[in-house]
Order: C-alpha cells, then sequence, then structure tokens
C-alpha cells in the first residue's frame, strides 16, 4: 500500500518501469533521486529483499510521506530518506560508493512548456531544482567503477540524454522503449549506462503498457 496526497504531485507507470528494468543483486548498495512518496524504494525491495537504499527527495511534504511509506512497509531498516537537495546531499554521501543509482527525474526543461501553479508539481516535473547534466555529474561521482545508473526520459530527449550519459563517462548499456500499444508513437524510455563501460549498448525488445 502507497500513500499519496489528494493535491499536488502522483506517480504514474514510470516508477513500475524503473524498477523492472532495473537489474538489481543482493548485497547492490543503490541510491534513489527523487523518490517522491518512496515508491521506487519500495518496489526494488520488493523485487530484491534485504538490499540498502538511500532515498532522497527535496520536497518536505513528500519526503515525509516517504517516511510513512517506508515505515508503513516495515523497510526502516533498509530505506533510508534523506530530505535534501540532491545537489548538495551527493557532496556528502561517500565517493564511489553506490551499485546502482536510479531516477525518474524532472522531464521537462525549466523553459518548456506550462509551469504547473502547484510546486509540488512543478518541482517534480520541471528542472527547476535538478536538470539533467547535474544529475548525471553528480550520480558519476557517488557510482562504484562499473557502477550503473537507471533512468526514464520522454523519447523526445532520447538524442540529449544519450549525448550527456557518453560525455560524463556514463556509457548506456541497456535501453529499451515504452510504447502505450502496438502502433503507438513512443512516449518514454528507458536506460542504464555504466560507469566507464567500454563496448556498444543494447537496444532491448519495446515494452507495450
Amino acid at each position: 500500500m502507497i500513500e499519496q496526497r489528494d493535491e499536488g504531485y502522483r506517480f504514474s507507470i514510470e516508477p513500475f518501469l524503473l524498477a523492472d528494468f532495473a537489474n538489481v543483486s543482493f548485497g547492490n548498495k543503490i541510491l534513489d533521486v527523487g523518490t517522491g512518496s518512496g515508491i521506487i524504494p519500495i518496489l526494488i525491495s520488493k523485487k530484491k529483499s534485504e538490499l540498502k537504499i538511500t532515498a532522497v527527495e527535496i520536497q518536505k511534504l513528500l519526503s515525509d510521506l516517504a517516511l510513512t511509506n517506508v515505515q508503513s512497509a516495515s523497510l526502516s531498516a533498509f530505506i533510508e530518506v534523506i530530505c535534501g537537495d540532491y545537489l548538495e546531499v551527493s557532496q556528502k554521501l561517500e565517493v564511489n560508493s553506490f551499485d546502482l543509482i536510479l531516477s525518474n527525474p524532472p522531464y521537462r526543461k525549466l523553459n518548456s512548456g506550462r509551469v504547473n501553479p502547484n510546486q509540488v508539481k512543478a518541482i517534480a516535473r520541471h528542472e527547476i531544482k535538478l536538470n539533467l547534466p547535474n544529475l548525471v555529474e553528480a550520480s558519476f561521482r557517488l557510482l562504484k567503477p562499473n557502477g550503473r545508473i537507471v533512468l526514464s526520459y520522454p523519447i523526445s530527449r532520447k538524442s540529449e540524454v544519450l549525448e550527456v550519459l557518453n560525455r560524463s563517462k556514463l556509457l548506456p548499456t541497456r535501453l529499451r522503449i515504452v510504447y502505450g500499444r502496438p502502433g503507438a508513437i513512443a512516449k518514454i524510455f528507458l536506460v542504464e549506462a555504466e560507469k566507464f563501460r567500454v563496448g556498444s549498448s543494447i537496444e532491448e525488445d519495446p515494452i507495450y503498457i
């Protein structure tokens, strides 16, 4: 059971897609950036038990909700919720310490599209507090050599995301396109990139919602 607010940001399908796409192993140390209500760490914990997961959320209203959900799921011993700006929190976390970083980040650039008047929704959807280059740069610092980052983004930003990852020495290993149904235009893609990887990426079979 995941509690959400009637008002403000509410998760959609992306956390389920990310949790399914991510390969996790026993003993992995995992970081979730922009955890919202804590949905991704809880899903990952149900996928593989007793993983150590750190969940960062900048908005106190959401981080409090994440903490409530983690406690309700009896996962407090495994999931730590931190309220703070990821760029600041990342400076306090141990360098080269995480096996996997996941994020369902703000999709829209700051100056693109209408910004929601609801501040909670606006920060979750637009790159007001965290943009793609900063997310990737901070994550590179925290990942172990050969550690992985898994992201979901709109298909319209695919080239940009792959370019930023490659430039930051986080080389894409796996990619999956997500469709609403056969024949529909793709809207989302999932990508896994590995720190210091050498080699080519694999585009996996698409998934249809």
